[in-house]
């Protein structure tokens, strides 16, 4: 686990240039305290943070393989000593037991298409001198973070974003308003794009060539896409077994470290397995637990149980309101760009206590979108009769959904049976509707429409069951965009490494098959995953529903952080982008407790915050 940066260009580079290298560096040095290299060529100058996790005394980059060759690479290659056996076994010897030695010789023997043979999460950047060509990947699930900026004849790179933010020539003013109109619906931004309109993340599944030997040419290609082919079993029993096995051998091949490895215990099934499975493999594994001190926020009772249940070393910490605001700027400013997802604020908080005690721990992300996990879900099986009806029937039901006043019962249920899953679905959260983003925006573009980011998305799994359509328009947006990205940056803040077991090639090829009644059935979520798993705990932590980091923003805007969030609305620089006047209102609503605004104060609040953070505060 580590970060690096780069620029390669048609020409040769200019002094300044590479120091601006080293400044980019610099800023992402959290993500690697235990080693800072460069290298530079005539036209391409790389750097690069390493936490030491592989190979601890030869595992060094860049990485020179050759006189040919030059990569440096961010993440676990969680098959390379499978691949490196098979190597030797061609004949290929090997100076290192690095992984990046073996990703440099299989891309010597194989080019691009050596990509299709890596396990595992990473970005890489390898430098071919020979035909002046750069490739840049990333993993297939979109773990680890890849950013570049690409201007006429010059291409530059990093794992962070913020370090683009020291570039000189960048206008840090500009906001791309129709990604900041696409937040306030997602509440992050989808990739490829980012709220800057210079600044782009290379998509999962991708990679991308740069050849400056003639025309400057860039050329991004897809190389895995995650596809679900649902076909139930005739034989469930010997489906969940498999099932197990494959996530087992996961956990297996994540455990590979030289050093020692910790997990994420919530009080659900996700990271229980994964504490189980791993605590098999290292009796003397830790289990770190993070809540805040209102009950009705907390995991830790559940949590102990199971730690207890697993006879594991548990580490418990429990937050408090001083807590959140002193890790709220440091939130806001690990995440890049504005991500309004207030369990981030937890996971900042227990990735700072586990990395007091290691360098590596285990999470469980990635189970829901893979199982059918989210409650959502089930709107698949209840909306589906009210939507089978006749158009004559449906349309009027529709306009009475939409007129009907929130609070009625049954309004969603009409309003999700009779509109298509494509017109309503864009992931886990939708935050502002259109009308709403008009009050609140001052910058809103009537021809912007949230379904502009879904639309091929929903193209790709067409005909597909209503569960199916929504896990991979969830792994497309939601996954990508909120759930890895505050994993990777709020981890890498302590210099902290998460694997996540359940995001693998090999079981999703396997929860790929799974048929509707195989996630959703008994009642429940995901329940063939839970019955492979149901020996491991007990019964109520099988059973229980997911929390997912509960933080109590929604209490707390009504008293205890209602003069912080008008601070920050009040003084806030923003005025161009953002009527005050709503946003005032929405916050005193929600104060009186006529309208429910937690999740779009905190929209607007991560935004505000960091407008302030990337022009004044910490860029200048």
């Amino acid at each position: 686990m580590c970060g690096f940066v780069g620029m390669f260009k048609n020409a040769p580079l200019e002094n300044e240039e590479r120091d601006l290298i080293t400044r980019m560096s610099q800023a992402i040095a959290h993500r690697g305290p235990d080693e800072d290299k460069a290298l530079n060529f005539e036209r391409l100058s790389i750097a690069f943070r390493r936490l030491s996790i592989i190979d601890l005394e030869k595992g060094s980059q860049p990485f020179e393989y050759g006189d040919r060759y030059v990569g440096i690479f961010n993440g676990e290659i969680y098959n390379y000593r499978d691949l490196r056996a098979e190597l030797i076994k061609e004949g290929y010897t090997f100076e290192t037991n690095s992984e990046i030695e073996v990703m440099l010789t299989l891309f010597s023997i194989e080019g691009e298409r050596f990509i299709n043979k890596l396990r595992g999460m990473f970005a890489f950047c390898f430098y071919d001198k020979e035909k002046n060509t750069v490739m840049l990947g990333r993993d297939p699930f979109g773990i680890k973070p890849l950013y570049y900026m690409h201007r006429e004849g010059r291409v530059s790179f990093s794992s962070e974003s913020k370090a683009f933010y020291l570039d000189p020539s960048l206008d840090k003013t500009s906001i791309d308003k129709t990604q900041l109109q696409h937040y306030f619906t997602y509440q992050y931004v989808p990739e490829p794009s980012t709220l800057h309109p210079e600044i782009k993340i290379l998509p999962a599944g991708h990679y991308m060539v740069c050849d400056f030997s003639a025309d400057c040419d860039v050329r991004v290609e897809r190389y895995y896409t995650p596809t679900f082919r649902p076909q139930k079993s005739d034989d469930f029993e010997k489906k969940a077994e498999l099932l197990r096995r494959t996530v087992e051998k996961s956990v297996e091949y994540h455990m590979i470290s030289d050093v020692d490895v910790g997990t994420f215990l919530s009080g659900g099934i996700d990271s229980a397995v994964i504490t189980a499975t791993a605590s098999k493999l290292n009796p003397g594994i830790k289990a770190f637990t993070v809540a805040f001190g209102v009950k009705e926020y907390s995991e830790i009772d559940e949590a102990s149980g199971i730690a207890e249940h697993l006879d594991v070393e548990h580490i418990k910490l429990v937050a408090g309101l001083e807590d959140f605001k002193r890790a709220f700027d440091k939130v806001v400013y690990h995440l890049d760009f504005p991500m309004a997802d207030p369990s981030t604020m937890a996971i900042y908080l227990i990735c700072e206590e586990a990395a007091r005690h290691l360098k590596e721990v285990l999470s469980g992300e990635g189970s829901d979108e893979l199982f059918g996990g989210y409650r959502v879900y089930n709107e698949t099986l209840t909306s589906s009769k009210i939507y089978s009806l006749p158009k004559l029937v449906k349309t009027p039901l529709n306009w009475l959904s939409r007129v009907l006043p929130d609070k009625v019962k049954g309004k969603q249920l009409l309003y999700r049976g009779t509109t298509p899953l494509s017109d309503r679905y864009v992931g886990n959260a939708f935050i502002f509707d259109e009308e709403s983003k008009r009050s609140i925006l001052k910058t809103f573009d009537p021809s912007v429409h949230f379904t502009d980011v879904t639309r091929d998305i929903y193209r790709d799994v067409q005909g597909l069951p209503g569960i199916t359509q929504m896990q991979y328009v969830d792994m497309n947006t939601w996954l990508r965009g909120d759930i890895l990205v505050k994993g990777d940056r709020l981890s890498m803040a302590h210099s902290l490494e998460v694997r996540v077991p359940f995001l693998d090639k090999e079981v999703f090829e396997l929860a790929s098959t799974l048929a509707t009644e195989e996630k959703l059935s008994h009642g429940t979520t995901k329940y063939i995953f839970r019955h492979a798993f149901r020996d491991l705990v007990n019964e109520e932590t099988v059973m229980r529903p997911k929390l997912g980091y509960p933080v109590p923003v929604r209490k707390w805007l009504r008293r205890e952080l209602y003069d912080w969030a008008k601070d920050i609305i009040v003084n806030s620089g923003a005025d161009e982008y953002i009527d005050k006047k709503e946003a005032l209102r929405l916050l005193d609503a929600h104060r009186d407790g006529s309208e429910d605004n937690y999740r779009k104060l905190w929209v607007i609040l991560v935004f505000l915050r960091w407008h302030s953070l990337y022009k004044a505060s910490y860029l200048g």
